[in-house]
């Protein structure tokens, strides 16, 4: 389900695209400085190549889980190789995996869309601007509460014993 959320939000990054082109000046903002105004220009032909880094990275979390699965020593959790888990562990780190891979697509599609959105919007305006700290925001909190909350996830399910149960063979 969250991967087809990821799915949604590329589609409507296209919507967003297509339906803007028309009405989109001769050239359109695609950089701008940290005080959220534009400091460089190009063609609206730019916004593809955005659909298509967005495209990269979705492509990019939606295969994380499938290479853990095929090739478990290829992923790193911590210290330790995927493959370095017991078979009960390992199930249950692939599963957190493809959670915290969903979740952190959605974050990158979310990214991608608002800043479509801002580029959209700042190319029609005199003086063109964006918000200087809300996508970023929204990225790089998204990046880092999700890493932090999925990392003590990690660490639990690494402490709990072979079996995938709690240490020391206390039940919950």
């Amino acid at each position: 389900m969250l991967q087809l959320i990821s799915l949604v939000l590329l589609i409507f990054s296209f919507f967003i695209i297509h339906t803007s082109m028309p009405t989109l000046p001769k050239y359109v903002p695609p950089h701008f400085n940290a005080a959220g105004v534009a400091n460089a220009w190009g063609s609206p032909d730019i916004l593809w190549v955005l659909l298509g880094a967005q495209a990269l990275t979705c492509v990019l979390f939606l295969i994380i889980p499938y290479l853990g699965q095929l090739s478990p020593g290829a992923i790193h959790v911590g210290r330790r190789r995927l493959n370095d888990f017991p078979p009960a562990q390992r199930a249950h780190i692939l599963a957190m995996l493809n959670d915290m891979a969903a979740y952190m697509n959605i974050v990158m599609n979310l990214f991608f869309v608002m800043m479509l959105l801002q580029i959209v919007r700042a190319a029609s305006q005199p003086i063109s601007r964006i918000h200087p700290l809300f996508p970023m925001v929204l990225l790089i909190g998204g990046t880092f509460g999700i890493l932090f909350y999925y990392t003590l996830q990690f660490y639990r399910v690494a402490k709990s014993d072979s079996r995938g149960g709690p240490p020391n063979g206390i039940t919950t």
